[in-house]
């Protein structure tokens, strides 16, 4: 009996086919991406969609968004941009089908294979303002010949798997066998990506809270782990910097220029303390705030090496992520100013910025950058990555103050007790008040004396309290005597203002 063929499904036409093909091969980035840590040609082209996220409306628009959403906004950027790369080269995949499937696979796979490099050296790298093929002096991430061999790899197995598709597409079963393969290798990859980012999740253990303060339920401790540490990053994928290969140049109006490898920095004269970062997009009563003991070298003391000629006025600061930023020389001559590569004791972790980061208190942490490669000395102001988007540039830490006890502690003599952190930069905190009623009446907060004058102070509160729930507000006052503003302000462009409100719950 004559055998009845089946018409082809859409798994086994033009278009199926494309796009197995380019889900294979946005399988294939992304697990490299993930295990040798290679440039994403996808990647980059968020590189310049994300500056989207910083246009004024959209940034306080997103920002707006409930239940915590706006901490994902980078992430479905990503996903959209990944989409529409695959997208394309859905479409570049019908196109050249007949040629994947017939006597021109050669010809077709150098094609996919052009395409790739030619998209990342004229599109993708020029569109960052790293010049074609990434020649640009500023490119310190994405190393030409290895970003363009990893192109060529990617457009190969884009033709590779189109081609094996089409050997298969007469055959349903292996069709099937092909797709289910593809979908566990997705799952797999998916799964993995989760499972890090839950092990890399938060430890915290409060250090220092005696007295009182101990009895605090929910009380931030003073020193947070470097999990627990706040991390934000313009990058989907935070470089891996590997440690033989980093080095971190001064360069400009300098007398000497200086390289120094890791080795080099600790074998200079070291300096240890605690020191809190906060982000400018910090929302009132936000958690991106933190205070770690970090340890480095004085930027003075590199400075003084290099010779600091005359007329400079501005440090600029370039990243391993071609991240940029800037702040006057006389911010990086303080002794508070360090670049450091231990947090808590050890090494700094690759979202804290291993192998190097700089850290420049009383300004916000965009400025403070992460995975340090050079420093240019300059006699005119710079306008960094966040600038050029409309954040603020001189970045000042605004004063600000946080309840963290959502449940109120009940105490032995019968009152209850709330806590949280208060922090005004470089001119400290000198007192903590505190509302039960609304605004109407404040009574002040005992203040825990901060671990130095670069660090955050704890507070605590306890009165007399029916069970139920109660809205309390607090507020600071900086060490100038300065009450923090009530003025509710969004984080765009200078830092968020307002009285942080939270309804407390006393059982």
């Amino acid at each position: 009996m004559k055998e009845v063929m089946s018409e082809p499904g859409f798994w086994q036409s033009r278009w199926g086919i494309s796009l197995l093909a380019s889900l294979g091969m946005g399988v294939v980035m992304l697990a490299v991406r993930i295990v040798a840590a290679a440039p994403l040609p996808p990647e980059m082209l968020f590189n310049f969609t994300a500056r989207l996220l910083g246009v004024p409306w959209v940034f306080n628009l997103v920002h707006e968004l409930p239940l915590g959403l706006d901490q994902y906004a980078k992430y479905a950027l990503f996903i959209l941009t990944f989409l529409a790369f695959l997208g394309s080269w859905v479409l570049l995949g019908w196109l050249l089908d007949p040629l994947l499937r017939r006597s021109n696979r050669l010809a077709a796979t150098l094609l996919c294979i052009g395409v790739s490099v030619a998209s990342v050296g004229l599109v993708f790298l020029p569109l960052q303002g790293l010049g074609a093929f990434g020649a640009a002096p500023a490119n310190f991430f994405y190393p030409p010949l290895t970003t363009h061999l990893w192109a060529a790899a990617f457009g190969l197995v884009f033709a590779v798997i189109h081609i094996l598709m089409n050997r298969r597409r007469q055959t349903d079963p292996l069709r099937r066998e092909a797709l289910g393969s593809l979908a566990r290798l997705l799952g797999l990859v998916a799964a993995s990506s989760i499972l890090g980012r839950i092990v890399a999740g938060t430890y915290a253990a409060a250090q220092g809270l005696v007295g009182f303060f101990g009895k605090i339920t929910g009380l931030s401790p003073e020193i947070l782990s470097a999990g627990d540490h706040y991390v934000v990053s313009k990058n989907i994928f935070n470089p891996t910097v590997a440690e033989k290969g980093w080095q971190l140049r001064i360069t400009g109006l300098v007398d000497n220029e200086l390289t120094l490898t890791l080795d080099d920095l600790k074998a200079l004269p070291a300096v240890e303390r605690s020191s809190t970062l906060t982000c400018i997009s910090n929302k009132v009563g936000g958690d991106l705030i933190g205070n770690s003991v970090w340890t480095g070298v004085h930027l003075s003391y590199l400075l003084e090496m290099a010779g600091v000629k005359d007329g400079a006025s501005e440090l600029i600061l370039r990243a391993a992520d071609n991240y940029s930023d800037s702040f006057p020389l006389m911010a990086g001559l303080r002794d508070a100013t360090i670049v450091a590569y231990l947090q808590n004791g050890e090494p700094l972790t690759r979202d804290h910025g291993f192998p190097a980061r700089v850290l420049v208190p009383g300004i916000y942490g965009m400025k403070n950058v992460k995975w340090v490669a050079e420093i240019e000395l300059a006699d005119s102001d710079y306008q960094g990555y966040w600038q050029v988007r409309g954040w603020s540039d001189s970045a000042i830490v605004r004063t600000m103050s946080r309840i963290d006890t959502a449940r109120a502690t009940r105490l032995e003599d019968g009152n209850v007790a709330i806590g949280g952190i208060a922090f005004a930069g470089l001119r400290g905190v000198q007192r903590v008040e505190v509302s039960v009623d609304g605004g109407e009446s404040w009574r002040e907060a005992e203040l825990k004396p901060a671990l130095n004058e670069l660090s955050w102070n704890l507070w605590g509160f306890s009165w007399q309290a029916e069970p139920g729930t109660h809205d309390v507000l607090v507020r600071a006052t900086d060490g100038s005597g300065e009450v923090q503003t009530k003025k509710r302000a969004r984080p765009l462009p200078d830092g968020a203002t307002g009285y942080h409100l939270l309804r407390v719950n006393v059982s």
